[in-house]
């Protein structure tokens, strides 16, 4: 098994990683909201903020499941996906 030359992922690290963010993900839905609760966000910017990470931390885990070592330029594009909903949402 031979390394991706742009992240240095074997599949076996890739595995590793994605096991890792679905284990990881309901901490960071909580994590976040506490995160965005202490710095004086409502109720409803909290839960945009904990679910945009929640959702971050499944599609890099599903990413890294289906894809392998491939999806570290994939997750990329998801945050910027998801930055670009977010920044919409917030103006509402």
């Amino acid at each position: 098994m031979t390394d991706s030359p742009e992240t240095g992922l074997t599949p076996e690290r890739a595995q590793r990683a994605a096991r890792a963010l679905f284990v990881l993900t309901p901490f960071s839905f909580v994590l976040c909201w506490v995160l965005a609760a202490v710095q004086g966000a409502d109720t409803r910017a909290c839960l945009i903020i904990s679910t945009v990470g929640m959702i971050m931390c499944l599609c890099a885990a599903l990413l890294f499941k289906l894809r392998g070592s491939k999806a570290a330029r994939d997750v990329v594009w998801i945050q910027m996906l998801l930055a670009i909903i977010v920044s919409l949402v917030a103006r509402r």
